[in-house]
C-alpha cells in the first residue's frame, strides 16, 4: 500500500522527468499532499483516490490540467547552435585531414571553441545557458576522447578507407557521441534548477 509520502515521491520524479519549473513542482505537491492527507483523514487510501490510474500518468494529468511551465532546456536549438558555431572549424580540420594529416587537431579546436562562443553569445536568452556552456566544455572534450578509438577502430577495419560512406559514417559517429555529451550538459546544467525544491521541502518538514 503506498503512503502519502510515497505518492508524492514519485509524482515529484515524474514532474521533474517533465521538466516542470520548481515553483509550478512545489505548487503541485503542496496541493496533491493536501488532498491525499484530506483524503487519508475521511479514510480513503491513496490507492482508492488514484483508482486506475498509476501515479505517473495520475502525476501527468494533473500537471496538464494545471497548466505548468517548463523549463526552456531548447535542445534542438542547443544542437543546431553549436553545428553552426563548430562548422568553420570543421571546414578546416577537413582541409587539414587532406592536406596537413598531421594537424587536424587544429581545426578541431577551432571547431570546439566556436561551438562554445556561438552557444554562449546566441543562445544568452535562455535559462542557464551560462553553465551549460561550462558544462559543455566538460563533457565535449571527454567524448572526444572515448569516441576515438571507436572511431579508429572502424577506419582500421575499412582499411582507413578514404570513400565517402565510410568518412561519412565516421563523421555520424563522431557527432553522434558529440550530440550526446551536449544534451547531457544541457541537462546538467538545469539540474540545480530542476532539483533545487528538494533542499526546500525537506527545510519544510
Amino acid at each position: 500500500m503506498q503512503n502519502v509520502d510515497d505518492v508524492i515521491a514519485v509524482a515529484e520524479h515524474e514532474w521533474r522527468s517533465m521538466g516542470i519549473a520548481q515553483r509550478d513542482r512545489t505548487a503541485l505537491a503542496n496541493d496533491l499532499r493536501e488532498e491525499l492527507e484530506a483524503a487519508v483523514a475521511d479514510g480513503v487510501t491513496p490507492e482508492q483516490l488514484l483508482g486506475d490510474s498509476d501515479i505517473r500518468a495520475f502525476a501527468r494529468n494533473i500537471a496538464t490540467e494545471a497548466g505548468t511551465s517548463r523549463l526552456p532546456y531548447d535542445t534542438k536549438r542547443l544542437l543546431l547552435t553549436a553545428l553552426a558555431g563548430a562548422t568553420p572549424g570543421l571546414a578546416l580540420a577537413w582541409v587539414f585531414l587532406w592536406w596537413l594529416p598531421n594537424a587536424p587537431y587544429v581545426g578541431a579546436v577551432v571547431a570546439f571553441v566556436g561551438a562554445l562562443l556561438t552557444v554562449k553569445i546566441r543562445m544568452s536568452d535562455i535559462a542557464a545557458i551560462g553553465r551549460t556552456v561550462w558544462t559543455m566544455a566538460l563533457l565535449l572534450p571527454i567524448a572526444g576522447i572515448l569516441i576515438t578509438p571507436v572511431t579508429m577502430s572502424f577506419a582500421w577495419a575499412t582499411g582507413y578507407s578514404t570513400a565517402l560512406p565510410v568518412v561519412f559514417f565516421e563523421v555520424a559517429i563522431v557527432a553522434g557521441a558529440l550530440s550526446a555529451a551536449t544534451l547531457l550538459a544541457r541537462r546538467w546544467a538545469l539540474a540545480p534548477a530542476l532539483g533545487a525544491h528538494r533542499l526546500v521541502t525537506s527545510k519544510g518538514r
